[in-house]
């Protein structure tokens, strides 16, 4: 079978034109067409590429992956006669397969008569492989029995080692060095070693191989495959040689969230959208977003608020469904519909997704409205950190307060112990309860006058008053109403550094120019107390430099779970910022480099312990 680096487009495979060159079939029913592939790749031990396969389905029944329909790519000898069978020098190459003897099934959910489907799998060159063209047979099969469909003699090669290209490159600079999830972005690749003949190199954007069109000795342009928002790794790998050093790219979240359901109960409705999203300001007059109309009474009911968060400045505080206040009850019954307004242009600009995308709209959704449920919250639970002057009561399905005192009136704790004196409930803590149905949350916290001992249980007891904690369709807590909470041992393990990683940087090896980022991630929920303190670095060749969050020579932003801080440079320093010892041959902060202590209340956590930095799992912060 010839090889073919460029798949063709699915309207240039007509359904006439591939019937004319195939023989019956083998499966009723069943018979495909090859119609392309990605390029033959050059590998390193231990890398892992992707390999793409396309087929029409030029039979009469449609694969739909996930049913007795399914059709997969198998593996098959070197015979390429027989398949659902690996060769033993790349069965060690599966990375992700559908099994031993099956590379992938459809990336398309279904193919119908005459559509292309895509086969993608990966490959991962054994650390220990030896150089040669390794190749991989297959076929498509009907996945239930393993029949071969049409056989055509399908293969790709991996090449370790033994090319007649030059050494490994050098790659200095992506441009542009972002580009969206779906792909297609022309990126100029410059650097150095760049070996074009007899091949040109190949380029892999986190694992999956790019195309490349055009290739010099220091310039080479490749076009982005579809990946998963994110950043990702870019090489560049000569014919027959290792991997060069590897640049940050980022594939950007560029589509719209989406209006996707609604449930309406008597004063609320319950919108859901495509993905998490977030308000860019609050909302204070709700109707200029939504109209509720009651499709069955020919009136248009007026929105009084909805739930949907205001954003935290990383935009992760987005929520995929909300509630919608309705200033009348829908009736049982009644056809109601829901319109997210457009702000500007086609798109709501207020309601975004965490990568700032506004929603698309105006768009609608239909329901009939229900009679609202009758069955009144419970308290779930109560839990509360040893040492902790706060408590947070949750409950079995969001609830609001309206006039509930937080304090011993109201809440008590007791330990059934005369000898010993409880915790007293003083105020609301700083989860706090919401006071409308589209504020309402499973959890409430509260303040208490004293610090919570080790290994003690309680009786938590609410007595809210009518009206005081309801559900979202108004139904009472239980009043009084109780809970064990048993406090935990007491905690003497520091916590520590699990992930460390560059998080921006403008394509350079070094750490210097202001917007350059890391990130920490800790082994749990840390202080974040207004004195973050500093984080001392170190690179390979001993430059140290002290980073400052209380006097500004780096900002440091925590995320909503206070598991994770940014660290970004404010300022341009070429050189290490006192107080630094030692001088590295190398001017600057080179990537990677260690982080080597961090000091400050901030990073402690919620039991004092300070960050054990050098028992950490990860603190030398690069690209990955």
């Amino acid at each position: 079978m010839r090889k073919i680096v460029t798949a063709v487009s699915a309207a240039a495979l007509s359904l006439s034109m591939l019937a004319s060159a195939v023989p019956a079939l083998a499966v009723t029913g069943y018979d495909s067409a090859y119609a392309g592939e990605s390029a033959f790749v050059n590998i390193s031990p231990g890398q892992t590429l992707n390999f793409q396969v396309f087929f029409a389905n030029t039979g009469s029944t449609t694969w739909t992956r996930g049913t007795g329909t399914q059709v997969d790519l198998a593996a098959c000898l070197e015979d390429k006669v027989t398949c659902n069978a690996q060769d033993a020098s790349e069965a060690s190459w599966n990375s992700g397969w559908l099994s031993t003897t099956r590379y992938a099934s459809t990336v398309q959910t279904t193919t119908a008569p005459g559509a292309l489907g895509t086969f993608s799998y990966n490959i991962a060159a054994p650390a220990n492989a030896t150089n040669g063209t390794y190749r991989f047979n297959g076929d498509l099969v009907l996945s239930s029995t393993g029949e071969k469909i049409h056989p055509e003699g399908y293969y790709q090669d991996a090449t370790v080692g033994n090319g007649t290209g030059g050494g490994s490159a050098t790659i200095t600079s992506l441009t542009p060095n972002s580009g969206t999830s779906s792909g297609g972005t022309s990126v100029v690749i410059g650097g150095s070693g760049f070996v074009c003949t007899p091949a040109f190199p190949s380029v892999s954007f986190g694992g999956t191989n790019a195309s490349v069109t055009s290739c010099g000795s220091t310039s080479v342009t490749a076009v982005s495959p579809a990946h998963a928002p994110g950043a990702v790794t870019v090489t560049l790998t000569n014919s027959g040689a290792t991997a060069s050093n590897g640049l940050t790219y980022t594939f950007q979240d560029t589509s719209n969230p989406t209006f996707t359901a609604l449930a309406v109960s008597a004063g609320l409705a319950t919108v859901t959208f495509s993905e998490p999203v977030c308000r860019t300001i609050a909302s204070t007059n709700p109707s200029t977003d939504w109209q509720v109309n009651n499709v069955s009474a020919a009136t248009t009911d007026a929105v009084t608020g909805d739930s949907i968060p205001v954003c935290t400045a990383a935009r992760d505080n987005g929520v995929t469904t909300a509630t919608l206040q309705l200033a009348t009850p829908m009736p049982n019954g009644a056809f109601v519909e829901a319109t997210l307004l457009a702000s500007a242009g086609n798109t709501n600009t207020r309601i975004v997704d965490a990568a700032g995308n506004p929603a698309s709209a105006p768009q609608s959704r239909q329901a009939t409205a229900t009679a609202p449920e009758s069955t009144p919250p419970t308290i779930t639970s109560v839990t509360g950190a040893v040492g902790s002057t706060t408590i947070t009561v949750n409950f079995s399905e969001p609830v609001y307060c309206t006039g509930f005192p937080f304090d011993a009136t109201d809440i008590t704790l007791d330990d059934n112990n005369a000898a010993t004196t409880d915790p007293v409930a003083t105020a609301a803590g700083t989860n706090l309860c919401g006071t409308s149905p589209t504020t309402a949350d499973t959890s409430f916290s509260v303040t208490l006058n004293s610090a919570l001992p080790a290994d003690r249980q309680y009786t938590v007891t609410l007595t809210p008053e009518a009206n005081e904690i309801q559900d979202i369709v108004g139904n009472d807590l239980a009043s009084p109403s109780s809970v064990l909470f048993t406090t935990g041992a007491a905690d003497f393990t520091p916590p520590t550094i699990v992930d460390a990683r560059m998080s921006a940087n403008g394509g350079t090896s070094d750490f210097t120019e202001a917007g350059d980022a890391f990130t920490l991630t800790f082994s749990e929920v840390m202080t974040d107390t207004d004195e973050i303190g500093t984080i001392t670095i170190q690179d390979q060749d001993g430059t140290v430099l002290t980073l400052d969050c209380v006097t500004a020579n780096v900002t440091c932003v925590w995320n909503t779970a206070k598991n994770m801080v940014t660290i970004t440079l404010a300022v341009t320093t070429a050189a290490p910022v006192a107080p630094a010892a030692g001088a590295g041959t190398t001017p600057g902060m080179q990537i990677p480099f260690n982080v080597t202590t961090l000091t400050g209340t901030s990073f402690t956590d919620t039991q004092g312990n300070a960050v054990n930095v050098l028992g950490s799992s990860d603190r030398l912060v690069d690209f990955e």
